[in-house]
Protein backbone atom coordinates (compact mmCIF):
# COMPACT_ATOMS: atom_id res chain seq x y z
CA UNK A 1 0.00 0.00 0.00
CA UNK A 2 2.84 2.39 0.87
CA UNK A 3 4.58 1.72 -2.46
CA UNK A 4 1.38 2.63 -4.30
CA UNK A 5 1.14 5.95 -2.45
CA UNK A 6 4.86 6.49 -2.99
CA UNK A 7 4.22 6.32 -6.76
CA UNK A 8 0.77 7.95 -6.90
CA UNK A 9 1.27 11.12 -4.83
CA UNK A 10 4.37 12.51 -6.61
CA UNK A 11 2.87 11.56 -9.97
CA UNK A 12 -0.34 13.45 -9.22
CA UNK A 13 1.56 16.51 -7.95
CA UNK A 14 3.71 16.49 -11.08
CA UNK A 15 0.54 16.15 -13.17
CA UNK A 16 -0.95 19.19 -11.48
CA UNK A 17 2.26 21.09 -12.19
CA UNK A 18 2.05 20.13 -15.88
CA UNK A 19 -1.62 21.17 -15.98
CA UNK A 20 -0.91 24.57 -14.39
CA UNK A 21 2.05 25.03 -16.73
CA UNK A 22 -0.13 24.25 -19.76
CA UNK A 23 -2.75 26.73 -18.61
CA UNK A 24 -0.13 29.45 -18.03
CA UNK A 25 1.68 28.66 -21.28
CA UNK A 26 -1.46 29.11 -23.32
CA UNK A 27 -2.66 32.27 -21.54
CA UNK A 28 -1.80 35.36 -23.61
CA UNK A 29 -1.46 37.56 -20.51
CA UNK A 30 1.32 35.27 -19.23
CA UNK A 31 3.61 36.31 -22.10
CA UNK A 32 3.08 40.05 -21.71
CA UNK A 33 4.92 42.24 -19.24
CA UNK A 34 1.50 43.54 -18.14
CA UNK A 35 0.71 40.11 -16.70
CA UNK A 36 3.10 40.56 -13.78
CA UNK A 37 4.76 37.18 -14.27
CA UNK A 38 8.55 37.10 -13.86
CA UNK A 39 10.59 36.74 -17.03
CA UNK A 40 12.51 33.84 -15.49
CA UNK A 41 9.27 31.88 -15.12
CA UNK A 42 8.38 32.58 -18.75
CA UNK A 43 11.84 31.46 -19.91
CA UNK A 44 11.66 28.32 -17.76
CA UNK A 45 8.24 27.43 -19.06
CA UNK A 46 9.27 28.04 -22.65
CA UNK A 47 12.19 25.63 -22.31
CA UNK A 48 10.88 23.07 -19.81
CA UNK A 49 7.20 22.51 -20.65
CA UNK A 50 7.49 19.92 -23.41
CA UNK A 51 10.27 17.90 -21.72
CA UNK A 52 8.23 17.88 -18.49
CA UNK A 53 5.14 16.86 -20.47
CA UNK A 54 7.03 13.92 -22.03
CA UNK A 55 8.48 12.85 -18.67
CA UNK A 56 4.95 12.93 -17.21
CA UNK A 57 3.58 10.88 -20.10
CA UNK A 58 6.25 8.15 -19.83
CA UNK A 59 6.12 8.12 -16.01
CA UNK A 60 2.34 7.76 -16.17
CA UNK A 61 2.60 4.95 -18.71
CA UNK A 62 5.07 3.13 -16.45
CA UNK A 63 2.85 3.56 -13.38
CA UNK A 64 -0.22 2.36 -15.28
CA UNK A 65 1.52 -0.84 -16.40
CA UNK A 66 2.92 -1.31 -12.89
CA UNK A 67 -0.56 -0.98 -11.40
CA UNK A 68 -1.86 -3.79 -13.62
CA UNK A 69 0.91 -6.04 -12.32
CA UNK A 70 0.26 -4.99 -8.71
CA UNK A 71 -3.44 -5.83 -8.99
CA UNK A 72 -2.48 -9.48 -9.49
CA UNK A 73 -0.11 -9.51 -6.52
CA UNK A 74 -1.46 -6.96 -4.04
CA UNK A 75 -5.08 -6.16 -4.80
CA UNK A 76 -5.48 -3.01 -2.68
CA UNK A 77 -2.23 -1.34 -3.69
CA UNK A 78 -2.78 -2.07 -7.36
CA UNK A 79 -6.36 -0.81 -7.27
CA UNK A 80 -5.30 2.41 -5.55
CA UNK A 81 -2.53 2.92 -8.07
CA UNK A 82 -4.87 2.20 -10.98
CA UNK A 83 -7.36 4.79 -9.68
CA UNK A 84 -4.56 7.33 -9.31
CA UNK A 85 -3.45 6.50 -12.86
CA UNK A 86 -6.95 7.21 -14.12
CA UNK A 87 -6.96 10.61 -12.44
CA UNK A 88 -3.55 11.35 -13.91
CA UNK A 89 -4.60 10.29 -17.41
CA UNK A 90 -7.44 12.79 -17.04
CA UNK A 91 -4.95 15.51 -16.01
CA UNK A 92 -2.81 14.67 -19.04
CA UNK A 93 -5.85 14.77 -21.34
CA UNK A 94 -6.88 18.19 -20.03
CA UNK A 95 -3.31 19.52 -20.42
CA UNK A 96 -3.15 18.19 -23.97
CA UNK A 97 -6.55 19.68 -24.80
CA UNK A 98 -5.47 23.11 -23.54
CA UNK A 99 -2.32 23.09 -25.68
CA UNK A 100 -4.02 21.72 -28.80
CA UNK A 101 -6.99 24.08 -28.49
CA UNK A 102 -4.73 27.12 -28.27
CA UNK A 103 -2.77 26.01 -31.33
CA UNK A 104 -5.99 25.50 -33.30
CA UNK A 105 -7.12 29.01 -32.29
CA UNK A 106 -3.77 30.41 -33.45
CA UNK A 107 -4.08 28.73 -36.83
CA UNK A 108 -7.68 29.94 -37.26
CA UNK A 109 -6.57 33.50 -36.52
CA UNK A 110 -3.75 33.25 -39.07
CA UNK A 111 -1.02 33.21 -36.43
CA UNK A 112 1.91 30.78 -36.52
CA UNK A 113 1.74 27.48 -34.65
CA UNK A 114 2.78 27.91 -30.95
CA UNK A 115 2.50 31.68 -31.29
CA UNK A 116 2.55 33.79 -28.13
CA UNK A 117 1.98 37.55 -27.88
CA UNK A 118 5.12 39.56 -27.29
Amino acid sequence: MFSALFLAVPLTLFGLLVLISAALKETPLFWLNAGGYPEELRALLLVAFYPAYLVYFFWLTFVTFTSWRLIRDFKHAGTLLLLASGVNWLLLAVSTTIVIWNNIENLLQGLPFHSHPS
